[in-house]
């Protein structure tokens, strides 16, 4: 299975930010256009540690995303940088960002309830 990136759905859009992806083999493949000052924690706000329960593989294509995770560490991923964010982790950028990630589909459907449930 392939598919271009500006082939995939969107699967949010909204105020400079745009996600892109699909579940492909258990695993779901985006594409997030994040703009400078974006805060994702708000998105987690009321899941376990307030925190993304999520593992996530890619690369960061352009900018670059900083990382906070619930044991205090801090770390900044750039562009041309491949990743892997274990579990219980926020993030947020400084400057504008898009990466790819690669996530287990199980764990991204949890965000995808508490994100609906807000609604």
């Amino acid at each position: 299975m392939k598919r271009g990136l500006d082939e995939l759905s969107i699967v949010m859009q909204d105020e400079g930010i745009e996600v892109r992806g699909e579940e492909w083999g258990g695993m779901r493949v985006a594409q997030y256009t994040l703009p400078a000052g974006c805060d994702l924690s708000l998105f987690f706000e009321g899941m376990p540690d307030d925190a993304c329960p999520c593992d996530h593989w890619g690369i960061v294509i352009e900018g670059e995303i900083h990382l906070l995770y619930t044991d205090g560490t801090e770390e900044i991923t750039s562009a041309g940088e491949f990743y892997y964010w274990p579990p219980s982790h926020t993030a947020w950028t400084e400057t504008g960002v898009v990466f790819i990630t690669i996530t287990p589909a199980a764990q991204e459907r949890l965000v995808d309830e508490h994100l609906s449930a807000q609604a």
